[in-house]
This record gives structure tokens, sequence and C-alpha cells, in this order.
């Protein structure tokens, strides 16, 4: 008999990503802006929900952070 492990994958809140993005120093505007380009790409536009009901993989939320990260030493 096998018995299968299963990892839970952590989610976040697409407006938690957001308020993290935000305390690095950048406008909602800006932060929002980008973070919907992003899940667009990866998602899809039609299957993104609303900012304060979606949930994404820590992994995706921590590549995004790192992206904007990388924006601010840049500037």
């Amino acid at each position: 008999m096998f018995i299968r492990k299963v990892e839970k994958v952590k989610k976040m809140k697409t407006i938690e990503l957001l308020d993290k993005v935000v305390e690095f120093g950048f406008s909602r505007e800006k932060a929002l802006a980008d973070i919907d380009a992003s899940l667009d790409e990866v998602i899809g536009a039609e299957n993104r929900k609303p900012i304060t009901e979606e949930e994404i993989s820590e992994e995706l939320a921590n590549d995004i952070l790192f992206g904007f990260e990388c924006e601010k030493e840049n500037n």
C-alpha cells in the first residue's frame, strides 16, 4: 500500500501582497498595476478573482516581491 504525502501549499491573498509592496515604498497605484500585470500573465485575466478574495501561492507572491525588491535597489 502506498501513502502519498501531500504538501499543503501556503497561500497569500493578493491584497496582502499589495500591502507588502506598498510597505517597500511603492505607490499603491504602481504596485497594483504591476501586480495585476504579473498575475494576468501567470494566471490569465479570465481566471482572476477580486483582489480581496484572490489567493496566490506563496512561491508566486515571493517571486513578485523579489521583482519589486530588485526594482527598488536599482532606483
